[in-house]
This record gives structure tokens, C-alpha cells and sequence, in this order.
């Protein structure tokens, strides 16, 4: 070869690309991998799809039949409900007094709240006994004579105040609890019904109390003193005195009650008998 063939030569081969390198073998093993974790591209199988409905579907529909089960009453207890309330109107069709007997059982309940007596057993079981009638009778003609004697309503708090200040103030003085009854409606200017009925609730209450705890002497004390000093004033202060004395003794308002009614059923009994 002449020296210009052999350049020539020498030049071609320089300028012929180079050959390109081909990525490792683990790359395109990758690649392969990646593309096997990829999701699926195809739209899942008609059967899937309804199958899917189908579940769907159920689960509301007991959801449903779950919800009005829970809200169905049951019909033994809605039946025991029917046959109780049928029963009670049956009592109380069956318990039919004459007019006479009803005055009768009102006439006698008066006698006792006139009188502040309280039978053992208690004033309607010994109206039930006495007039041979039964007890639900009685309580029921007393229920409907009392919603017409509201009494309470008609006694302000200075009325009730007066009554029971006076109390106190004439029990010595009177000779008999009915003519101590009938200068308390003369100095207060109220009924005589309403003087003998709120005296009679001043004095209830004794077996209700039995189970509350007792005070301390020196709580007595205190609360007989604040009692005196309530006796004492000119208008009932703007608490009510049960939570109002129970507040400055220490003890609760159901402890300043039960001492209080014990302290006005012993000066009754120690003056009346």
C-alpha cells in the first residue's frame, strides 16, 4: 500500500463511530421486574363487578331489617302494657262509692286533720277499715276532693310565716288546740280550715323521717336556735329555712326537718296529750 492509501485508511477508521455500549444485563432484569409489580391495567371481570353489587346490595338490606327490628316494639311487652292499663280502668270502673260515702270519707279525714290525729296504720287504711270499703276508694275520693282544696296555693309564704309564729306564741295560753286554732284565724284574718290544715302539715312527716340520720347534741342545739331566732322575726326571711338553717349548721336540709318536727310534735304532746 503507497503511503497515501495507507493515511487514507488511517483517517476512515478514526471517523467510524464507536460501538454503543449495551446496558448490564441486571438493569434490563429490573426493568422486567418493575413492570411485573405494576397494577393491571384491564378492567376487572363482569362477574367481579356484580358480584361486588350483589354484596353491596345485602349488607344495606339487613342493615335495614336490623334497623326495624330495633325499632319494632315488642309485642308481649306492648300486649303486658295493654292488659295492665285494661286492668287498672277495671279497677277503677269497679270502684264506684255513693255521694254519701265520699262526704263520709271526706267528713272523717277533716275530723282528723281538725284534731291532728293520726290512727296507727294511718288515716285512710283506718277510713277503708272502719267504713268496710276499699283502700283504693279512699284514696281516690281524697285525691279528687284535695285537687279542689288547694289551700297551699292560697297561703302566701307570710301566711304560712303568721300561722306558724303564732302558734308558738299562744300554745301556752290556750286551753284546748281548738280555741288556740281560732285565735290564730282571728290574728292572721285567715280560714280556720287553712290555720288547722297547714298546722296538721307542720306536724307530718314522722314515719317518712325514720331513716334519716341523726344529728349531734350540739347541732340540735344549733338548729332549735335558728328556729327560734325564724320564730322571732317579723317576715319569713327569702330562703326557705330547711336548706337556709341546714346551710349555717352543717347537716342537711332532711336533718333540720326531722329535729324540727320532733321539736313541734313534743310541745304538742307535752301541752294536748
Amino acid at each position: 500500500m503507497c503511503p497515501r492509501c495507507a493515511r487514507e485508511a488511517r483517517h476512515n477508521t478514526q471517523k467510524e463511530p464507536l460501538p454503543l455500549k449495551k446496558p448490564p444485563q441486571k438493569a434490563a432484569v429490573k426493568k422486567e421486574k418493575i413492570l411485573v409489580k405494576g397494577p393491571s391495567s384491564e378492567p376487572p371481570p363482569d362477574s367481579i363487578i356484580q358480584n361486588s353489587k350483589e354484596i353491596a346490595t345485602k349488607e344495606i338490606s339487613e342493615e335495614g331489617v336490623k334497623a326495624k327490628e330495633q325499632k319494632k316494639p315488642d309485642r308481649k311487652q306492648t300486649a303486658g302494657k295493654a292488659t295492665a292499663a285494661q286492668k287498672d280502668d277495671k279497677v277503677e270502673e269497679e270502684i264506684k262509692l255513693t255521694e254519701a260515702q265520699e262526704q263520709e270519707i271526706i267528713g272523717r279525714y277533716q275530723d282528723y286533720v281538725q284534731e291532728m290525729q293520726r290512727p296507727p296504720g294511718g288515716r285512710r287504711k283506718t277510713i277503708a277499715r272502719d267504713m268496710g270499703i276499699p283502700l283504693q276508694a279512699v284514696i281516690q275520693t281524697l285525691r279528687k276532693w284535695s285537687q279542689g282544696d288547694l289551700f297551699l296555693q292560697r297561703l302566701i309564704r307570710e301566711n304560712r310565716f303568721l300561722i306558724e309564729k303564732s302558734y308558738f306564741q299562744y300554745l301556752e295560753e290556750e286551753t284546748s288546740f281548738s280555741a288556740l286554732k281560732k285565735r290564730i284565724a282571728q290574728e292572721t284574718g285567715l280560714d280556720l280550715w287553712e290555720v288547722a290544715r297547714y298546722l296538721d302539715l307542720l306536724h307530718d312527716g314522722e314515719d317518712k323521717l325514720r331513716n334519716v340520720p341523726d344529728v349531734s347534741g350540739e347541732q340540735e342545739t344549733a338548729i332549735l336556735s335558728e328556729y327560734q331566732k325564724y320564730l322571732s322575726g317579723t317576715a319569713p326571711p327569702s330562703a326557705f329555712l330547711h336548706p337556709l338553717i341546714a346551710e349555717r349548721t352543717g347537716v342537711t336540709p332532711k336533718q333540720v326537718y326531722k329535729v324540727l318536727l320532733a321539736y313541734r310534735l313534743k310541745r304538742f304532746r307535752e301541752r294536748w296529750g
